[in-house]
């Protein structure tokens, strides 16, 4: 009788635990479902100086970027490439650890050239300093502004490193794209990074999009002398501070936490709120009702500012 009690014990216990990893395992199962298997992004650097911006290429064909301060008075890109369309992109530019560590919440293929950048498992970091082959400099460009490269070369460095060609991303950025809103009446939208320096959009209604310029004059590829065009525009607020003692005039920027953003797409603007829980998490952008907001089909431009950075729309 004991026995058969011990065993009745046992067979419960068994069927408590199979209970408990089958519901772990279809958690887990729901978590990854949440996500979209894609390609692996690529993130890639690139410079914003006078001298670089008449050399870009490639920025139309990247489906984010962002823009944020580094050393006065300038800025820099990063380019997110999440299609398999073939893109020249350059001058390639040395990293910051702030662009790093949002080139994480992609799992991206991270490219540039030194810098600052994250060791993260989730990242592979194609640093042209240890990495030259996917890299190469126009020569009939001087100076240090002369690196380019081309995502297919990216991601076929990155497959012979054996690194994995598909990931599973749960960014909404990437998954929410449904809306294509248009015939709001903001127009024109201007950012003033600094005296020297002044960002400015135009709405154009017939085809949707924002059309960028760089101290009033068009911002256009270098190479199909296309103006840049933009379907999303998020001017994202964060705490930004020189680094105490640094010669070269570093920035802090604080990718991690929450604050303000504006948001314009298809002539509309909304006020949202922007949350980072930590730097593994994505950056996750919230209407005033609390959900998650959902933006027009197409690009977007992301803006790092800090707070006190004069914007202007109308």
């Amino acid at each position: 009788m004991k026995k058969e009690m011990l065993n009745k014990s046992f067979f419960r216990r068994f069927v408590l635990l199979f209970f408990i990893l089958f519901t772990c395992l279809n958690i887990n199962n729901n978590i990854y479902a949440t996500g979209t298997i894609t390609p692996r992004p690529i993130a890639i650097m690139i410079g914003n100086s006078p001298e670089e911006v008449i050399h870009q290429t490639g920025l139309n064909k990247a489906d984010i970027v962002y823009e944020a301060n580094v050393e006065y008075p300038f800025t820099r890109l990063m380019t997110i490439f999440n299609n398999s369309d073939e893109a020249i992109v350059g001058p390639v530019r040395s990293s910051r650890y702030y662009f790093s560590r949002l080139a994480v919440e992609w799992s991206a293929i991270f490219a540039h050239c030194g810098g600052q950048s994250l060791k993260n498992e989730r990242m592979v970091n194609l640093d042209q300093m240890l990495y030259p082959s996917p890299y190469w400099r126009d020569k009939n460009i001087g100076g240090w502004i002369n690196l380019f490269t081309k995502t297919q070369n990216i991601r076929e460095k990155s497959r012979k490193m054996g690194f994995q060609e598909k990931v599973n991303l749960d960014n909404h950025l990437l998954n929410l794209r449904t809306l294509n809103l248009s015939g709001g009446n903001i127009t024109r939208i201007s950012i003033k990074y600094n005296q020297k320096y002044t960002i400015s959009y135009e709405y154009k209604a017939s085809t949707n999009t924002y059309l960028r310029y760089i101290n009033s004059k068009p911002h256009q590829d270098s190479k199909t002398f296309d103006q840049i065009a933009v379907s999303n525009i998020i001017i994202q607020y964060v705490p930004i501070k020189k680094i105490s003692g640094d010669k070269e005039g570093r920035l802090e920027v604080e990718v991690v936490g929450e604050g303000i953003a504006k948001v314009f797409y298809g002539g509309n603007y909304y006020l949202t709120k922007w949350v980072k829980k930590s730097k593994d998490h994505p950056t996750v952008y919230y209407t005033n009702q609390g959900n998650v907001l959902n933006l027009n089909q197409g690009n977007i431009w992301i803006h790092l500012v800090p707070v006190e950075t004069k914007v202007w729309f109308k």
